[in-house]
């Protein structure tokens, strides 16, 4: 094959991918509530109908199962299961305009940089391996080995449309998901979101009486904002200590106190300043009513001090490959009750019943209800697998760094249909823009993803 066609073909077709792109992020595909024929909201059905159309004037045969979406190269139904797969999601975390410096919703190009929610998880990602197999489809290849293109719908809120896939669909025999970082992602650590919630006593009053704590939009994102309300009573001191980053506001009867820090995806929580932990400690220095609720926030505060490895929790842990991540993420709690929603992601070692065992004792010493509804186990494939080392070549022969597979903390798809691994397209040893405010992704990061992603197609198609 050469490749010095496809390369061409790719950036002649840049102009129609953006604008392709474009069209794709403006779907806000935040999960929502189903409606007739979009199972996870109008949003995300209609990024689904979009790229369908998109692959089939590519020149793919294609079909939108609602959960779901495939485009197949070949007859992969006819396959016997001997296909390879190319699966990604064009859901997204929800984006708050007023943390954006751009509509989140509308592409802006500045620069080289593509702004916008998706650009690089996981819409931008997965729009380049489409386009890297119309390239090689146009300069004439036959793959030997059929391919399809798997769109799932809420990757990012429990993969249940995928698991849809599972449960009616032939299964491939391996392939990759076009999301995380370079070069290969051969190991996922396990993932458990879990709740630590109370009730108390909401009747009881003092000079200062709490109102509301809100933090964070999904398990997923460390907080860059964190707020609580107190209503002001009879005696109530108008004047609160000062501390950094914290902002205290008098609003008529009521103080409400802001916690400000920055955001980053809940798989590298060392990436980010959470808000949550910072406003918690805040919160502890002062004396309100309800007792039960100053009760509860104080220990969330001791057990979330370590805001990074869950070491005040009792759960961390460290192997040969990773380290466990604990980070406090959501927290909504009112005069009467109180919910922590914590993103854990564990050694590739261990066994998550362990976990949900540790979680167990600790809801039991602290008095808390547990609820730990997303758990995943580990991932790992062999880095000598034909696999890994078809992705692996494609990517040091387009860009000649020579970095070894990783193993991460992000939970992808490849999780959920075995044989598959992460693979591209965030740059190696550079924070994440993936659940970031004003994410972005360059234009030649994508076009470099299409050319990769082209020759590791042939490589596991030939």
């Amino acid at each position: 094959m050469d490749f010095k066609i496809i390369d061409k073909w790719l950036e002649e077709a840049m102009p129609q991918f953006e604008k392709d792109l474009a069209e794709l992020v403006s779907y806000n595909s935040v999960e929502a509530p189903a409606e007739d024929g979009a199972p996870f909201g109008r949003e995300v059905a209609g990024a689904l109908k979009s790229a369908m159309s998109m692959t089939q004037r590519l020149g793919f045969s294609s079909r939108n199962e609602g959960y779901y979406g495939v485009a197949d190269w070949g007859d992969a139904e006819g396959s016997n299961g001997s296909f390879m797969a190319v699966l990604g999601h064009l859901d997204v975390v929800p984006a708050l305009p007023e943390d954006w410096t751009h509509d989140p919703f509308e592409m802006t190009v500045v620069g080289d940089r593509l702004y916008g929610r998706g650009t690089m998880d996981d819409k931008g990602p997965m729009l380049a391996a489409v386009y890297a197999a119309a390239a090689l489809k146009a300069a004439g290849y036959e793959p030997r080995v059929p391919l399809r293109f798997i769109f799932g719908t809420n990757e990012e809120t429990g993969m249940a449309g995928v698991a849809r896939y599972v449960k009616t669909e032939t299964m491939p025999a391996g392939g990759f998901t076009p999301d995380s970082e370079w070069p290969v992602v051969i190991g996922e650590k396990g993932i458990c979101h879990f709740k630590l919630s109370a009730k108390w006593d909401a009747e009881e009053t003092g000079a200062l009486r709490l109102v509301s704590v809100d933090c964070g939009s999904a398990a997923n994102i460390v907080p860059a904002k964190a707020k609580a309300v107190f209503e002001l009573g009879e005696g109530a001191e108008l004047s609160f200590p000062a501390a950094e980053e914290i902002e205290t506001v008098l609003d008529g009867e009521q103080i409400v106190i802001t916690a400000s820090g920055v955001a980053a995806h809940g798989s590298t929580p060392e990436q980010g300043d959470n808000a949550l932990t910072k406003l918690l400690r805040y919160l502890a220095g002062l004396d309100y009513a309800p007792s039960g609720a100053k009760a509860y926030l104080d220990r969330l505060c001791a057990l979330t001090a370590d805001d990074k490895t869950g070491a005040d929790m009792g759960l961390a842990g460290k192997d040969e490959y990773s380290v466990t991540t604990v980070s406090p993420n959501v927290l909504h709690a009112d005069a009467g009750s109180g919910c922590l929603l914590c993103d854990m992601r564990f050694r590739i070692t261990d066994e998550p019943e362990r976990y949900v065992e540790l979680l167990s004792g600790l809801a039991q010493r602290e008095g808390f209800t547990l609820d730990t509804g997303h758990v995943t186990r580990p991932l790992f494939v062999r880095e000598d697998s034909d696999l890994v080392k078809g992705l692996l070549s494609a990517y040091r022969d387009v860009t000649g760094d020579m970095h070894e597979p990783l193993i991460r903390g992000g939970g992808t798809y490849a999780k959920v249909i075995p044989g598959m691994v992460a693979f591209g397209c965030e740059p190696i040893d550079e924070p994440s823009r993936a659940h970031q405010a004003d994410e972005y992704a360059t234009r030649g990061e994508l076009l470099r993803a299409a050319r990769v992603y082209a020759r590791a197609i042939y490589n596991i198609t030939k």
